[in-house]
């Protein structure tokens, strides 16, 4: 990428006069010589609008990084005893630098594979028309008998508000076996191919808490199918290692071009081959930003039988998580029940693991509540740090027993903004009243952290922070104003908040000396600009470890 506007470019010193050029040849002030004997800093923003986060120190101008960690942080005359021969300067002309965001629940691999699909989503599709016509674009180019994904959908955003059938995607492609994701990742639609490809038939039972739809009159499957997708990959071809990369590379370039220097891999399909694929894409230097891995119930006594638990190193910048379990009601009926819940729960904290247990309805938040009641009354533990993921619905009572547990939440604001317009006109007035409630989860002092969960939304931490300050959709209405949060509050839901959610905060999330130097450069300040333009706020610089990872 071009270097960006107003930037100096690495081995070229800028000589023109300003506060953070004031230095002799020999890289000192010629004010302190005492300080010449201290290390010089391989990187120095200065000039800068530094918001540290740090209580200590909440606001600078300029900071100095050693190797990937801060060395110092102050003024600009504070820092030039910190510049040698070798010292990169940029100066920030007053721009803002903010720690490095992270996006404390998303699915990387899944949003690789979904930046290779066939894109359906509400700007692309309106109508199963034009679904249709997309898939048939891809079809056009690709080999019959291969697969085609499609990802992006939703039900709301077509003009028939239905889901597709099978039958309508044998408009777009006979010839090749289709499967197209929801948009919220719970439920897909596969053609007439894809289903005998799989083996899904009128005589297939459905799996524990899925739901296999089916025409009324003959039994047979019409192709829509609910909390099936890993039962469908798991018999689905893998996509080539070449796919993978390539799509990773575009994760990455995303993921870095809205200055996410972390991520939190919420899946809970997690295992070992993911965990060395994850690894693999780090070494290799397809996948720049650091992550923590959360494993699933399925793979927690491999993992635990090895000696690791949450919090383990496992190298190339990658991290072992919490433990995901996910709760469903999509039967009507809780699943895992209640005692299986308990169990699994108790299981994996009493093995000294953080649990994140996926809630979105008021019934599983409070299922949720109860295991980990449960789990802590068997086991008391402090620190424990368990995690309720997305917490949706959640009403004063459960808000107050959340915090009876200490539990830490990681929500997603950014679905205010990208699909409030639904919410207002699909959500029970009885729910709606509790929807997101973050700004009553953060005055009850529960430490609440965010994410995108892409590829359900777009991982953009800037969007999510101006939803949670403002409470507006894309559409200009307004959710739950009374649910708001201040600006440096959200702004720390995806810096400081998020690394506490990994027991990380000891290292991320403040600007601060001896932490890692991963750090943004914006446009503007995002708690001084109005509020409405929060979202439009540029990311111009990503630095990861104290490397340039991406510029505008």
């Amino acid at each position: 990428m071009q270097a960006a506007p107003g930037y100096d470019r690495p081995g070229l010193p800028d000589r023109r006069s300003h506060p953070c050029r004031h230095s002799r040849p020999d890289g000192t002030s010629g004010k302190d010589t005492t300080q010449t004997l201290r290390p010089s800093a391989d990187l120095l923003l200065c000039n800068a609008n530094v918001l540290t986060l740090d209580p200590a120190k909440p606001r600078a101008a300029a900071v100095a990084i050693r190797g990937d960690r801060i060395l110092l942080v102050g003024g600009d005359d504070d820092i030039q005893p910190l510049k040698g021969p070798h010292t990169r300067v940029i100066d920030c002309h007053g721009k803002a630098v903010i720690p490095g965001f992270e996006d404390a629940h998303c699915h990387p691999l899944a949003l690789a594979a979904s930046l290779l699909s066939v894109d359906c989503g509400p700007l692309s599709v309106r109508s199963i028309g034009d679904l249709i016509s997309r898939i048939h674009e891809r079809a056009s180019s690709t080999p019959a008998g291969e697969w085609i994904r499609a990802t992006g959908y939703h039900e709301f955003y077509l003009r028939e508000k239905r889901h597709p059938n099978r039958w309508e995607l044998d408009q777009a492609t006979s010839d090749h076996p289709v499967k197209l994701s929801h948009r919220s990742g719970h439920a897909c639609v596969l053609n007439s191919l894809g289903l005998e490809r799989l083996g899904i038939s009128s005589e297939t039972p459905e799996p524990p808490g899925s739901i296999i739809e089916r025409d009324l009159a003959t039994g047979e499957p019409n192709g829509i199918l609910f909390e099936m997708n890993s039962y469908v990959e798991s018999r689905m071809p893998p996509l080539t290692d070449q796919e993978m990369d390539r799509g990773m590379a575009l994760a990455n370039q995303l993921l870095l071009s809205h200055g996410i220097t972390s991520i939190q891999d919420a899946s809970w399909a997690n295992s070992q081959q993911r965990l060395r694929l994850l690894g693999h894409f780090r070494q290799e230097g397809t996948c720049f930003p650091r992550v923590s891995m959360m494993i699933g119930t399925d793979d927690l006594q491999e993992f635990a039988s090895t000696g690791l638990t949450t919090g383990s190193n496992l190298g190339n910048g990658v991290r072992l998580g919490a433990v995901k379990m996910v709760l469903q009601t999509a039967t009507g009926h809780l699943s895992p029940s209640q005692e299986d819940l308990d169990w699994l729960v108790s299981t994996a904290h009493q093995a000294g693991f953080q649990l994140a247990i996926h809630a979105v309805e008021q019934n599983e938040v409070e299922a949720a509540v109860n295991a980990l009641e449960y789990a802590l009354s068997q086991a008391p533990r402090t620190g424990h740090r368990h995690r309720l993921e997305h917490c949706s619905v959640c009403p004063p009572r459960l808000v107050r027993r959340l915090a009876g547990i200490q539990a830490v939440i990681v929500t997603q604001p950014g679905f205010i903004y990208y699909s409030g317009e639904r919410y207002l006109a699909t959500v029970p007035a009885s729910d709606l009243e509790w929807l997101y409630p973050i700004g009553s989860l953060t005055r009850e002092g529960l430490v609440v952290a965010a994410g995108s969960d892409a590829p359900v939304s777009p991982p953009s931490p800037l969007v999510g922070i101006e939803a949670a300050v403002t409470r507006t959709a894309e559409t200009g209405q307004v959710v739950l104003e009374r649910e708001a949060v201040g600006r440096v509050e959200a702004l720390k839901m995806y810096t400081w908040n998020a690394a506490y959610a990994s027991f990380e905060e000891r290292e991320k999330g403040r600007i601060a000396a001896g932490n890692l130097a991963d750090l943004v450069v914006l446009s503007a300040d995002p708690t001084q600009v109005p509020s409405k333009e929060i979202e439009s706020t540029e990311v111009l610089m990503t630095i990861i470890g104290g490397e340039v990872a991406w510029q505008r």
